[in-house]
């Protein structure tokens, strides 16, 4: 019994589920101390507590057993204790956009249980909460929980990375709960429970890609670049024109980039003409459902065999790639791309085309020069930025010499870089001083160092310098000012008699007529 329980013991008055009490009866230390624990759980009311400690020193001491508690000599003491309902954060790594094969880390903090409880709610799914890791079953709470429970750290913390490869999810907005107890959305239990919730975007992967250039000369190379999001570890290059066909599978960087080298040794040897690039990205399961089939020359449905009630087991051919009877060019692209988009096929595609062309080298008639002269030699090229072009100026009349003869070398040399053109064709630049040229006719040869390109020309270098031409002249009229002071009179002058032209003067003017009729019917 304690004080003024009016005989109500303490067992009796303390909270108690037939096994366990919030109460005890100590023995303190030899210092006169004791340190009790009192726990709570998600099922503690969040409410006031009041924690009271008393002793009776009736009788004989602490451990005296006397029930005389009218003349006991009582001492307590008592504190009050607040406790708070605990709560559930949670967050998504990133800007909470996220494409489907993307890994989302997920945490938060959680000061009401030991376990996080996980589920998923969006388009499609479960009224009251979608499996996390299979979002189309529905929750079960309760000890029948089938989604993902996170452990709660001793700092309150927990976190877990969620892999959304193989889900089956739309494109769309979903949301997340966090939940203290194994409890899906229904409003009445979550009312029972601390929660979090964090809304996300899933969006579909895509892939895409471009040609570092439109055009490539034989014996060039040319780069396939693009991006494939929703982080795969590849993607599949198909290129197809006449009597070609290759695929080949290029790394995705980190950040979803990519770069696919098609090589010099490979365009050498591609027939001018047009040729076509499927860039394929797997999509979620990360299986290419079309690939080219064991035997390589047929392109294989992968995905049919494993459909369910297709009825059909294994690889299915679409069409032939390579050898006799085979698909070429834009044929075997729309084929492939046809096979692609078949509605059980989960996989996406880009596609591009580009030219092959022989290496073409066109230099821009220079015109005559003379000794001395400063110029730049200009030529057309279809070769790609940064090739490397030998160029040589060298008189005509250069040729193996007697000993006795003289047989300096007249002209210029040296390898320059070809660069970015503004018209669709490329440019190489040369510039020359002609200072120590000897006057003669001279050729003009660029050679592309790797590929088989030439481009010649020829232009004379003459005797002197170039004729200066004569300086603009300018004319300078000047307009007298007018006087500002009254005008002097003039006196009327006095008429003169005219006398008739003499017959000289006469026949000079029939000689200047006769000279203007000449030099108007010359004109």
């Amino acid at each position: 019994m304690y004080q003024n329980g009016g005989g109500q013991t303490v067992a009796g008055d303390s909270y108690g589920d037939g096994e366990n009490y919030a109460y005890a009866r100590i023995q303190l230390s030899t210092a006169g101390t004791r340190t009790i624990e009192f726990t709570t759980t998600s099922n503690t009311k969040a409410q006031k507590y009041t924690v009271r400690v008393e002793a009776n020193f009736y009788g004989s001491g602490l451990g005296n057993t006397t029930t005389d508690y009218t003349n006991g000599d009582f001492k307590g003491d008592e504190v009050d204790v607040k406790v708070e309902k605990g709560a559930v954060t949670i967050v998504a790594a990133g800007d909470q956009s996220y494409y489907l094969g993307e890994e989302i880390k997920l945490s938060g903090t959680n000061t009401e249980s030991y376990n996080t409880y996980l589920f998923i709610i969006g388009p499609n799914l479960p009224t009251n909460g979608g499996v996390l890791t299979n979002p189309k079953i529905a929750v079960i709470p309760g000890t029948g929980w089938n989604s993902v429970v996170a452990d709660v750290l001793a700092d309150n913390t927990w976190s877990y990375k969620w892999g959304t490869s193989n889900l089956d999810l739309d494109a769309g907005t979903y949301t997340i709960y966090a939940v203290s107890k194994p409890y899906d959305k229904n409003s009445d239990s979550l009312a029972r429970a601390a929660y979090g919730t964090v809304s996300l975007i899933i969006k579909k992967p895509f892939v895409s890609a471009t040609a570092s250039q439109s055009t490539v000369a034989q014996g060039d190379k040319i780069f396939i670049l693009g991006t494939a999001e929703g982080q795969p570890n590849s993607v599949a290059i198909w290129i197809m024109g006449k009597n070609y066909a290759f695929r080949q599978t290029e790394t995705v960087n980190s950040d979803g980039t990519f770069k696919y080298e098609i090589k010099q040794d490979t365009t050498k040897s591609l027939y001018s003409g047009q040729y076509f690039v499927v860039v394929q990205h797997p999509m979620m399961n990360g299986v290419y459902d079309i690939d080219l089939c064991s035997d390589a020359q047929y392109v294989c449905d992968y995905a049919l065999g494993t459909n369910p009630g297709s009825g059909i087991t294994g690889p299915v051919s679409v069409f032939k790639i390579t050898g006799p009877g085979s698909l070429q060019g834009s044929d075997a692209a729309e084929a492939l791309v046809t096979a692609i988009n078949q509605p059980y096929i989960d996989d996406t595609y880009t596609k591009l085309q580009f030219l092959v062309e022989q290496p073409v080298i066109t230099i821009v008639p220079i015109g005559d020069k003379h000794v001395g002269d400063k110029f730049t030699i200009a030529a057309a090229t279809n070769l790609a930025v940064d090739d490397e072009i030998l160029v040589q100026v060298y008189s005509s009349s250069f040729k193996p010499t007697q000993k006795s003869q003289s047989g300096e070398f007249s002209g210029a040399t040296g390898t320059v870089k070809v660069q970015k053109g503004e018209t669709g064709m490329n440019k190489i630049t040369f510039d020359v001083d002609s200072s120590t040229f000897k006057p003669d006719e001279y050729i003009v040869t660029e050679d592309a160092v790797i590929q088989e390109a030439t481009g010649t020309a020829l232009f004379n270098v003459l005797e002197g310098a170039a004729p200066t031409p004569e300086p603009t002249k300018v004319v300078v009229v000047v307009v007298p000012t007018a006087a500002t002071t009254a005008p002097t009179p003039i006196p009327t002058p006095t008429p003169t008699p005219t006398k008739s032209p003499g017959y000289g003067a006469l026949i000079a003017l029939i000689g200047l007529g006769a000279v203007a009729f000449i030099v108007v019917r010359r004109h």
